[in-house]
């Protein structure tokens, strides 16, 4: 028997004839707002690239245009990062299938380039065509991916992303451990590999069983590489004894190399697909900075610098190599492409845009209670924003190796590339004692842009060091004190290919003082 106890008021203004309207029984649908940022983006980076692009068209054609081939090659990238940005930014239907289709055709030009019957055989238009639209393929196909809600197309671009990781990375590290011919094209086959591997975990997911299979399969990959070169280099005679030929400096001119990226595709298994506290810890910084437009500004800063350098560099290459007297260019031949002031001076900007929100932005926003309530301690929450940070800065710096690659494959010719291994050696420990540093300014203030300059000022004095050091007397003990403290001394030392422990410990010493100083920093909250 239904109860009388509860009636509906009747609505006063309700319409004659008995009619009601339909009640609500569920939350309106909200409409998203458009991003309409993210499309004048696009459509400005859509006009840069056809004007960029024709500018370097029309240049290959012996055409004079306004547009220099440098100008233009600074449109055409300008466009492809503001399509890139539109990509990631909108998630239309017909925006982003237009952007996925743009994907597969790049996909599909990279394979049919890689199978043309060239003059000079298959394969031999790889380098640099179809490596670059293999490239521009992953960039268009992982925002694709990433916004489409079709579980059909979804599936379908993971598995092309798979496919091309597992056949470039086995083609790559196979092809290179078998022949020292191979060990160009085969290290380049392999960090492709490495990338569309690491698009096809992170968006299947490591809790997937698919994605952890891949991810754990790709570490074994890599430490099997490892294993192999470090075994190869160590014990010569058994590895002749077995019918394989190798040269007595493998280690200097094949075995190293091959250990890099064998390491790389473990760290990146390890960070994808491990639940580790610092791990998980260092994933969420790395996924704070590329959720942020800092990162990509920063990229593209690098890049464009890069870039000018590069094109300095080889006006002085053709120069110095125009009659009536020619002059090769002596090794070490990249120390007059990397080691100049504008990277320097780069640097007071640089480090402080990546360090002043670390620990600034969760004082401000009240996350670092949040935070520090999880069962983790003060060190590892340390330790992993400065692990993400210093491989957001070595990020930064990759432009310079992708224009070192370019010179290798149309110059012809190689160069010694050891000083490339020094300087990344001094690069990273000299960045780890200024990131350090700007972690613990980070760790004092609420206050990014107090951070910010107080870590400038940190970088002034260290830049300063090596002016003072050339009025200093030299072979005194002061001019010795103050070369192991420079940057640009290290760095210069470092491009020579002459680097020592001696030169690099005040760097590391300086890290670890910094990094403990913070760690105590935010230890003194429990103390207050």
């Amino acid at each position: 028997m239904s109860s009388k106890a509860i009636t509906e008021t009747p609505d006063p203004e309700a319409p004659a004839g008995g009619w009601k309207t339909a009640r609500e029984i569920a939350p309106s649908i909200m409409r998203e707002d458009e991003p309409t940022v993210a499309r004048w983006i696009g459509g400005i980076g859509l006009t840069c690239l056809l004007v960029g692009g024709a500018a370097l068209a029309l240049k290959q054609m012996n055409v004079n245009t306004r547009i220099g081939p440098f100008l233009g090659s600074l449109f055409f990238i300008a466009g492809l990062v503001g399509l890139l940005y539109h990509a990631a930014r909108d998630t239309d239907l017909q925006i982003r299938r237009a952007y996925g289709f743009l994907g597969f055709v790049w996909l599909a030009a990279g394979i049919v380039v890689t199978v043309w019957p060239a003059k000079a055989g298959v394969g031999t238009l790889f380098l640099p065509y179809a490596y670059a639209c293999f490239i521009m393929a992953l960039l268009f196909l992982m925002p694709f991916a990433r916004n489409e809600t079709d579980p059909s197309w979804h599936q379908k671009t993971l598995l092309a992303l798979g496919a091309v990781g597992v056949v470039a990375g086995l083609t790559g590290l196979v092809g290179a451990n078998v022949s020292a011919n191979w060990l160009q094209t085969g290290l380049l086959l392999s960090l492709l590999g490495l990338a569309y591997l690491w698009a096809f975990i992170a968006l299947k997911g490591p809790a997937d069983d698919v994605g952890h299979t891949a991810g754990t399969a790709m570490g074994v990959a890599g430490l099997l590489t490892v294993l192999v070169a470090l075994i190869r280099a160590t014990f010569p005679k058994l590895v002749a004894g077995l019918g394989v030929k190798q040269g007595a400096d493998y280690l200097e001119s094949t075995g190293l190399l091959l250990m890099v990226v064998g390491f790389l595709y473990v760290s990146v298994a390890v960070g994808l697909c491990s639940e580790n506290r610092f791990v998980v810890l260092t994933r969420r910084e790395l996924a704070s900075f590329f959720y942020s437009p800092l990162a990509y500004f920063i990229l593209f800063a690098f890049s464009v610098m890069a870039a000018v350098q590069f094109g300095s560099f080889i006006d002085d290459v053709i120069q110095a190599a125009k009659p009536p007297r020619p002059q090769p260019m002596m090794e070490p031949i990249i120390w007059p492409f990397i080691f100049s002031l504008i990277p320097v001076i780069s640097l007071i900007l640089v480090v402080p845009l990546l360090t002043m929100r670390l620990l600034s932005e969760e004082h401000r926003s009240s996350t670092m209670e949040v935070l520090m309530t999880a069962p983790v301690q003060e060190t590892p929450v340390v330790l992993s924003k400065f692990v993400a940070v210093l491989l957001i800065f070595l990020l930064t710096w990759l432009p310079y190796g992708l224009f070192l690659v370019a010179l290798r494959i149309e110059g012809g010719q190689p160069f010694d590339y050891r000083p490339i291994i020094s300087f990344t050696i001094a690069l990273l420990c000299s960045g780890a004692g200024f990131l350090a540093m700007g972690l613990f300014f980070s760790s004092l203030t609420r206050n990014q842009v107090a951070a910010g300059v107080l870590t400038a000022m940190g970088m002034i004095i260290l830049m300063a060091v090596y002016f003072i050091k050339r009025n200093a007397s030299p072979g005194s003990n002061w001019s010795l004190l103050l070369g192991y403290a420079s940057f640009i001394d290290l760095w210069f030392t470092a491009l020579q290919g002459k680097l020592a422990l001696r030169d690099v410990m005040f760097y590391i010493s300086s890290a670890v003082f910094w990094l403990f100083l913070t760690i105590k920093v935010l230890e003194s909250r429990k103390w207050r």
